[in-house]
C-alpha cells in the first residue's frame, strides 16, 4: 500500500516534557507543542497559539526529558494515529495521537549555567542534530504513572 503519513510541526514546548511508563514497561513523554496561528480579528492580525500534544518513546523520550525545556524552539516529524476505544460506560470515544520520530533542535531558552547533559554526543545521535553546547542541563527523570485514559497497548507503538 503507498501512502505517507506525517505530520511536522515547528513551535515552541509550552511546558517541560512530561515523563510517563506504560503499562509495559516503555519509557516515554508527552510534549505540549503551540505553533502560531494568525487570525483576523477586525482590521488586525492577531497571532494565537494552536496547541498540540505529541508522545514520544525510548530513545528520543529519554533525550527530550534531559535537554528539552519549556519555551525551546523544536521541529518535529510525527507518525498520525487515531484512536478509537469504549469506556466502561459504553461511550464511545477518538482521539488523534501525534508519535514523534524525530526532532530538531531550533532554538533553547532554558539552561543552567556549568551543568551538561551526561550522554550529548548519543542525543545528538538519536535526535538527529549537532551536539547540544556546553551548559545544558539536566532534568530528574521522575517515573510517572499512566492514567487510566492512558493506555497505549498496540505493542507499546514505536511504529
Amino acid at each position: 500500500m503507498n501512502g505517507l503519513n506525517k505530520a511536522y510541526f515547528i513551535g515552541h514546548l509550552g511546558r517541560d516534557p512530561e515523563p510517563r511508563t506504560t503499562p509495559g514497561g516503555t519509557t516515554l513523554v508527552r510534549l505540549s507543542l503551540a505553533t502560531p496561528h494568525a487570525r483576523k480579528d477586525g482590521e488586525n492580525w492577531v497571532d494565537t497559539p494552536d496547541w498540540h500534544r505529541l508522545t514520544a518513546f525510548g530513545k528520543t523520550a529519554e533525550s527530550l526529558l534531559r535537554n528539552a525545556h519549556k519555551g525551546d524552539m523544536i521541529a518535529v516529524e510525527s507518525v498520525v494515529r487515531p484512536n478509537r476505544w469504549t469506556d466502561k460506560d459504553g461511550q464511545a470515544h477518538y482521539e488523534v495521537n501525534l508519535y514523534v520520530e524525530r526532532v530538531l533542535w531550533i532554538s533553547q531558552k532554558r539552561r543552567t549555567p556549568g551543568a551538561v547533559a551526561t550522554d550529548v554526543a548519543a542525543d545528538a545521535a538519536v535526535m538527529e542534530v549537532a551536539p547540544m553546547p556546553e551548559g545544558v542541563s539536566e532534568e530528574p527523570s521522575e517515573e510517572v504513572a499512566m492514567s487510566s485514559g492512558d493506555s497505549i497497548s498496540e505493542d507499546e507503538i514505536p511504529f
